[in-house]
This record gives C-alpha cells, sequence and structure tokens, in this order.
C-alpha cells in the first residue's frame, strides 16, 4: 500500500543523533534511526533538540509527544510511544522492537551502559564510549567495565589513566590473563618497564599457548620500542609473527620500528606481510609515503582506504596529506567532506583550523581553535 510522508516538502536542515552522527531529514528517517539504532537513541529521545528539530518541520503534534515522553516511566514505553507517533512500522515490528526491549530492560543499568559502550568501542569510536562508562562505574567497579574502560582510554591516548583503572583492576582479579596483558601494555605506555616485565614474566609462564606467547613477545618489543632500540624490538615484533601470523598488528609494528629507522622500503615490505588488506594496511601505507616525501601515493593509499570505509577520519587524512603538500584548495574540499560527515570531530576540527591557518585566514582559525578549546573544557568538566 503507498504511504504518504507526514512532510510533502523538501527540507534541507538534517537532525544530526548525537551518539551515531548519522544525519535524517524527515521524521521518517529518525523514526528508522531509532528503529534500527536504539541503543544509540535512547538520548536524543530526551533532548529539547530532537523536539525542535520536529517543531521545525511542522509536525506540532509530535513535537508536543516527543517532550511528554520524557515523562514515561520505562525505557520500552519511551521507545515503542516515539515509533508510533507516525503509520511507519507496522504491528509486527513493534512486537518484535518490544520484546528485545523488555529483554533488555530488564537486566541491570550498568550492563545496559556498558552494552552501548562496547559497541561504540567496537565501531572504534572511544571517545563516546567512555561517559557510558564512566556512568556505569557509578552503580559499582568490575572488573569487566574496569578494563573496557582503560582500554577505551589506552586508544585515545590517556595510558596514565588506563594504568589506572587496571590497577584497581588486578586487585580483583590478578589471574585474569587478558586483564594482565591489558596491565602490562599500559605500564609499557606509562614507562612503568619494571612493572611491565614482572607481570609478562607471569603470563609467559600461565599460558603456553602460541596466541599468548606471541602477545608476550609483541609487548616485550613494545617495551624496548618505547626505549628507542629499535633493533631489539624488531627481533622480538618478528618472534611474535612467529608465534602467530595472522595478527596484523605484528607486521604493522615491524613496519612502524622500519619508520622510525627511516628504513622506508623495509617498511613496505613489513607491510605487505599483513594478512588482509584492509583499511589500517591503507592508512599505514599512507603514513609510510608521507614519511618519505611522496604525497601522490599516500594519497592514492587513502583513496584505497575510503573505499573501505567512508569515515571523517579518513578524510581528515586525505586533508593533511594535501595541507602538507601545499595543496589548500583540495585541503579544504577534503576537510569539508570529513566534517560534514562528523562535525564534532575533534581531529577533524583541529585539522581544519591547521588548514585556515595555512591559508592566511586568521580569524576563522582563530574562531575555530576557540571552539574546540570551549568544547574541551565542557568535557573535562563532564568528567570531573
Amino acid at each position: 500500500m503507498l504511504q504518504f510522508t507526514l512532510s510533502q516538502q523538501l527540507n534541507t536542515h538534517p537532525y544530526a543523533f548525537t551518539a551515531t552522527g548519522i544525519r535524517v531529514y524527515s521524521f521518517e528517517e529518525a523514526m528508522y534511526h531509532v528503529y534500527h539504532y536504539w541503543r544509540e537513541s535512547a538520548d536524543d529521545l530526551l533532548s529539547d533538540g530532537l523536539a525542535a528539530w520536529v517543531m521545525d518541520l511542522g509536525h506540532n503534534y509530535q513535537a508536543a509527544r516527543i517532550k511528554e515522553l520524557r515523562n514515561v516511566r520505562t525505557f520500552t514505553e519511551r521507545m515503542v510511544g516515539f515509533l508510533r507517533l507516525a503509520p511507519y512500522f507496522d504491528d509486527t515490528e513493534i512486537a518484535a522492537l518490544t520484546t528485545e526491549l523488555k529483554q533488555w530492560e530488564s537486566r541491570r543499568e550498568w550492563e545496559q551502559l556498558k552494552e552501548r559502550a562496547d559497541a561504540f568501542l567496537t565501531r572504534n569510536d572511544p571517545a563516546k564510549a567512555i561517559p557510558l562508562y564512566r556512568r556505569a562505574l557509578q552503580h559499582g567497579e568490575n572488573v569487566p567495565l574496569l578494563n573496557n574502560l582503560a582500554v577505551a582510554y589506552l586508544r585515545l591516548g590517556a595510558n596514565g589513566e588506563a594504568y589506572r583503572l587496571l590497577q584497581r583492576a588486578r586487585v580483583m582479579e590478578p589471574n585474569n590473563l587478558d586483564l594482565t596483558l591489558h596491565y602490562a601494555e599500559a605500564a609499557i605506555l606509562t614507562h612503568q618497564f619494571d612493572d611491565a616485565q614482572q607481570v609478562l614474566q607471569q603470563a609467559a609462564t600461565s599460558s603456553p599457548d602460541s596466541a599468548t606467547q606471541a602477545i608476550v613477545c609483541y609487548l616485550h618489543g613494545l617495551a624496548v620500542f618505547e626505549q628507542n632500540d629499535f633493533a631489539r624490538a624488531l627481533s622480538f615484533f618478528e618472534a611474535a609473527m612467529q608465534h602467530d601470523s595472522s595478527i596484523p598488528l605484528y607486521a604493522m609494528k615491524i613496519a612502524d620500528t622500519h619508520l622510525k629507522m627511516r628504513q622506508y622500503d623495509q617498511a613496505l615490505t613489513a607491510l605487505d606481510r599483513t594478512p588482509t588488506r584492509d583499511e589500517d594496511y591503507y592508512i599505514k601505507q599512507a603514513e609510510i609515503h608521507t614519511a618519505c616525501g611522496n604525497s601522490p601515493l599516500a594519497v592514492r593509499a587513502i583513496r584505497q582506504a575510503l573505499e573501505r570505509n567512508n569515515s571523517a577520519a579518513l578524510w581528515t587524512r586525505m586533508a593533511a596529506c594535501y595541507r602538507q603538500d601545499y595543496d589548500f584548495t583540495r585541503a579544504n574540499e577534503a576537510i569539508t567532506k570529513a566534517l560534514t560527515l562528523d562535525p564534532d570531530s575533534e581531529p577533524a576540527r583541529m585539522e581544519n583550523a591547521r588548514i585556515k591557518k595555512s591559508m592566511g585566514r586568521t580569524r576563522e582559525y582563530q574562531a575555530e581553535m576557540s571552539n574546540i578549546l570551549r568544547t574541551l573544557k565542557t568535557r573535562y568538566r563532564e568528567h570531573n
């Protein structure tokens, strides 16, 4: 049966969902997003922004009902109430989702928050996972929460915070092997090398399987890499590959080590030992080409990565390549695409500021830097 949308007019002002960054232009698109990303949409349903956007579309009844949903007692009722504001989903679809929502809601709140955070971490978006993990920890500390929050901080380079969290977790489960290995990595990255050495010896003796031995060799290599002993680092990373050649990280780190030694051909050769040609492979290839001053090949590598993932992060890398090659027009085009995909991306906003500065557009550079500083201050207040 033919179904008309609520609005028959073209809308040029989208609503961007906070957690996913996905932009929608119609009420039906918003409903589709909530149905398929209901975990990530939870906070938006309670926000003034969504109701205001729906009001701007001319859907006064739906906007008023969204505001009323804030007073609805359960998460399931709020979600289903929203999805019934227009005849978009049939009863079978609503019933199936209702069952899933009730099962999810019956779990403890910290588990729900962890599940939402884990989804962001799986998509390699640790910045959005961290606030959810921290909220979950308010209900009580446990090892899975402390470990995953620490992993998120490690991915953002906040190694000291990760180290402190993992210290607390190891008090609870000192014999947890995964936890021990994460702790060793955090210790290395905070230059607590004696501490790392001790726990790596514990890990090596507790599990003789090849996968564990490979990780231990890798972490030994990382420790001497951090101390700029690149020759020894290579031997450890090669040993890791001998134990388990299926892990791309080990070949990547061999390439990294050659790159540190300015052995660019060897770095590319090492990179070709990775078992997959994925996004990370082409990013590393671009990094090597950039280091040896070959911007055209770096750009080509990023284009190949973009074929696999059209992300703001990759367009930001593309913009940086063009900027470093003094092609500011293409740099500006690339960063515009990045910010279209993710207007709140801090790396993209920083690169945008650098491009404006390189182009001599000082006022725009200063304005963007002020906006970034305000965002950082706000985030700091929220986390402390």
